[in-house]
């Protein structure tokens, strides 16, 4: 649900799925705002139709009303990961505001007790990934400016970052504490590389599993308590990566998992949809 004031607004489709095709999207109405809302779209598209990744529409509101904005998968198992923003154009003074309809039904956050890969991506901004998932990668390859870790790590685990920027020559900047968003926004200076390293008290027995894409290049695997990851040459853009982080304990709960599901058969999975609607302030 997106709620708007009385004004001139474009909302527009920012980032889709981090690989494989982005979900459609399609915003209306909702029930009793009818009478007042108009939608338009470019010519020759339905008013109100979303494909994917820089399209917008136009929203012309008599007065506040409510609007729907339902996204549906391209193909069986495709993602329903979406980000949308809201610029007022006219008659709009409402503060920035986030509706993130990435919490389930009855308001449970998505991926609770596990962490997100979140990467600032070139002309698609802010894009969140769950661990092992391509962020950009070999299927949609794109300049990666920023990375962060968020959500929920184990108890006293910690993910610290070195971002490597690609200026010229390229610079490393400090390590950073585990939770910060590091490297640019807004620059066009993708990371050139990455240093990771795990931190815990002693006898916290943990790994991080990284694989990276850099322009032009094969993908490059690490595995360890502290990673580094660079391209061949030392300045290649990163345009994919995807994080993994093993525990001790990680390994006999899967053996569990695998035990109990083969005798109880097949678990059945149900996707959730994990879409982010930003609100500009007006003038931004």
């Amino acid at each position: 649900m997106v709620d708007v004031d009385r004004g001139l607004f474009i909302l527009r489709y920012v980032s889709g799925a981090a690989s494989g095709p982005s979900p459609i999207a399609m915003l209306r109405a909702a029930e009793g705002s009818e009478s007042f809302v108009e939608i338009l779209s470019a010519p020759g598209l339905v008013n109100g139709f979303l494909a994917g990744p820089g399209d917008c529409a136009v929203i012309r509101a008599e007065r506040p009303s409510r609007l729907e904005l339902k996204i549906r998968p391209q193909g069986a198992g495709g993602s329903l990961d979406a980000s949308f923003r809201v610029d007022p154009v006219w008659g709009s003074a409402a503060p920035p505001s986030v509706v993130d309809s990435r919490r389930q039904i009855g308001g449970h956050e998505a991926g609770d007790g596990a962490f997100k890969l979140v990467a600032h991506v070139a002309r698609r901004g802010d894009v969140a990934a769950d661990p092992g998932v391509w962020i950009a990668g070999p299927e949609a390859p794109a300049a990666i400016e920023a990375v962060g870790i968020r959500g929920s790590l184990p108890a006293g685990v910690g993910i610290e970052i070195q971002p490597l920027l690609g200026t010229s020559p390229p610079r490393w900047l400090d390590w950073a504490p585990s939770g910060s968003f590091v490297g640019t926004r807004g620059r066009a200076l993708p990371l050139a590389g990455l240093r990771m390293r795990v931190t815990g008290p002693q006898g916290v027995e943990g790994r991080l599993a990284v694989d990276a894409l850099f322009l032009g290049s094969p993908i490059t695997s690490q595995e360890g308590r502290e990673v580094e990851i660079v391209g061949p040459a030392g300045n290649e853009p990163l345009v994919g990566l995807r994080v993994g982080l093993v525990m001790a304990t990680d390994q006999r709960e899967e053996a569990a998992q695998a035990s109990a599901t083969a005798d109880s058969g097949p678990v059945e999975r149900t996707k959730e949809s994990r879409i982010r609607v930003f609100r500009a302030a007006e003038g931004a």
